[in-house]
């Protein structure tokens, strides 16, 4: 009789991470990232799905070949209305909820996942650069190993 084993494994978090407060919708986030950065991120053809929790996150990238950098925006919120069953008193019919990519940052509006910059210097420039945007509140710099869901930003 053979035995199966269970392997433990730990997805690679090799990237930086920046949070971002904006006002901004996210195709309007990508524009000015893009003009600002001088990057051309582009809607993902699929949005980052999770049908066990019945959300979606649009996502943009873009891969500098030149560079062997790849940047992605995604948002942290997805708004949906769900119908109130009848049992609950309600004035209304429907109720509007909020899914978070990260739940631990319920704050973050965007999160941008950048792989390959080269050093400390590279990531200040990109915050400082983004944080001259008009209508963003703010960015700056997140490790990833401090976040419980840092899973959710495998994509």
């Amino acid at each position: 009789m053979s035995k199966i084993h269970c392997i433990d494994f730990e997805y690679d978090h090799d990237y930086d991470l920046i949070g971002i407060h904006s006002i901004l919708s996210e195709y309007r986030m990508a524009y000015f990232l893009n003009n600002n950065l001088h990057i051309r991120l582009k809607r993902f053809k699929d949005d980052l799905d999770f049908k066990f929790r019945n959300c979606s996150f649009p996502l943009y990238k873009f891969e500098d070949k030149s560079s062997f950098t790849s940047w992605a925006l995604i948002a942290n919120k997805h708004v949906f209305t769900e119908n109130v069953s009848e049992g609950k008193s309600n004035l209304f019919q429907e109720e509007t909820k909020i899914s978070y990519l990260i739940p631990e940052k319920k704050r973050v509006d965007y999160f941008i996942k950048i792989s390959g910059l080269k050093d400390a210097t590279e990531l200040s420039d990109t915050l400082m650069k983004i944080n001259k945007i008009n209508n963003i509140i703010a960015s700056y710099a997140i490790d990833p190993f401090d976040l419980k869901s840092r899973d959710n930003l495998i994509f």
